[in-house]
């Protein structure tokens, strides 16, 4: 028994002594690191730091909602799951972001006049990623809303809904519209507004037509058929590493592109490229999904509209800050030239009548839009994305007007 409390006071002391060694050897590191930084003049921003950065966009220009949006911005991430899509947002309450108990944003649409005999108003779902649920813009400035005041705005009365969600890839918002059909939830006209996710996606994977972080999943499946703590380590410890021991995770990422290079603007090292099997696919994907979304439309009675959207590599005349973020998104400037490129020279997209890519739409603009280096616009931004769709959405209620008319003729 002796031996046995003798060998568990060893153990503690061992374990004790291995985590102040562990303790100190961050804290140099830090400090090493910190210091090298500060002598470099190259002092890479923490998450804090980043947030911090993004509310001096030079596309918000000091707006003064700018800061107390971020803040709730950080607590509007959560999500929860969904079947069939994975996730969708969580429900959230704030001065500038809210969500419903569905994932929905909140989006501005003119108050229903009491006592009026209006006709009911025109139903628009709008589908797309983060961009169109409105990352870096408040609740009444995002691209469904800025639709839903242009409607109103020229004598329409229409109830724009934003299922717009974080990180969503148009097969995704293909399922998430599936399932509003089959809860009866039919809408009149629906927008999808895609192309950043979809492209991402492929990078991220290799392969097309998966949804974001693909591999985690798989690995987390894994995991619930059986205990594995060396899976469950590497799928868990790099959050760990980067969130606690930022010195070692430097440390370690450091060596790591020492022995394999990463792409950079600077060094010129050769970026991974995208097969052109991957890019063929990413595209034939997407042109799957309209086809399935235009079916349903003929067997429930609504009308589509798809977008192709703007991203920042193409914005020819690009400030200050789009230059950094240009920069921080260079890895990934491959996959987006090369499948934007493939779009651009479909001529079964470029002729269908219902798809629009409005990708060039910032491209000759001297104004800065990007907020980030994934492509979300500002409010101002937003606004000129509504305004390119909102000509497309009057069209087709006129169209539907007429249809109806003539029905009721016969």
């Amino acid at each position: 028994m002796q031996a046995v409390g003798s060998g568990i006071r060893t153990g503690w002391l061992l374990l004790g002594i291995t985590l102040i060694l562990i303790i100190v050897c961050e804290l140099g590191l830090r400090l090493a690191l910190t210091t090298r930084d500060r002598l470099m003049d190259r002092q890479p921003p923490t998450e804090g730091e980043y947030e911090n950065r993004l509310v001096q966009a030079d596309a918000y220009r000091d707006a003064a909602w700018v800061h107390e949006y971020f803040k709730e911005r950080n607590k509007a991430r959560r999500s929860v799951w969904s079947p069939y899509v994975y996730w969708q947002g969580a429900p959230h309450r704030s001065r500038y972001i809210n969500t419903n108990q569905n994932g929905l944003r909140a989006t501005w649409n003119p108050p229903t006049r009491d006592g009026a005999n209006d006709p009911p108003p025109v139903r628009v779902f709008t589908f797309g990623g983060s961009t169109m649920w409105g990352w870096g813009a408040r609740d009444d400035y995002t691209i469904a809303s800025h639709l839903s005041k242009l409607l109103h705005a020229k004598g329409y009365r229409a109830e724009v809904t934003n299922h717009g969600q974080f990180g969503y890839v148009s097969t995704q918002e293909a399922i998430a519209l599936l399932r509003c059909i089959q809860r009866g939830d039919v809408p009149d006209i629906v927008l999808f507004y895609d192309g950043i996710n979809d492209v991402f996606s492929a990078h991220q994977n290799g392969a097309a037509g998966i949804p974001m972080n693909e591999v985690v999943r798989r690995a987390e499946f894994r995991l619930s058929l059986s205990w594995r703590p060396k899976q469950l380590a590497r799928i868990y410890g790099r959050g760990f590493l980067i969130k606690n021991l930022w010195g070692f995770h430097r440390l370690v990422t450091g060596l790591q592109h020492r022995i394999r290079p990463q792409a950079s603007p600077h060094t010129g090292s050769q970026v991974p490229v995208l097969s052109d099997e991957v890019v063929r696919q990413a595209v034939r994907v997407y042109q799957t999904n309209l086809t399935l979304v235009e079916s349903l439309g003929r067997g429930y009675g609504f009308d589509p509209l798809f977008y192709w959207q703007p991203i920042i590599f193409s914005k020819r005349h690009r400030s200050p800050w789009e230059e950094i973020l240009a920069g921080f998104a260079f890895s990934t400037k491959q996959a987006y030239d090369t499948i934007y490129r493939r779009v651009r020279q479909s001529e079964s997209l470029n002729s269908h009548p219902r798809f629009r890519n409005i990708s060039a739409l910032f491209d000759d603009s001297g104004e800065p839009y990007y907020v980030d280096q994934f492509h979300h616009l500002s409010e101002a931004g937003n606004r000129r994305v509504a305004a390119a769709i909102a000509d497309d959405v009057i069209e087709l209620i006129e169209q539907r007007r007429a249809a109806a008319k003539e029905k009721r003729m016969l």
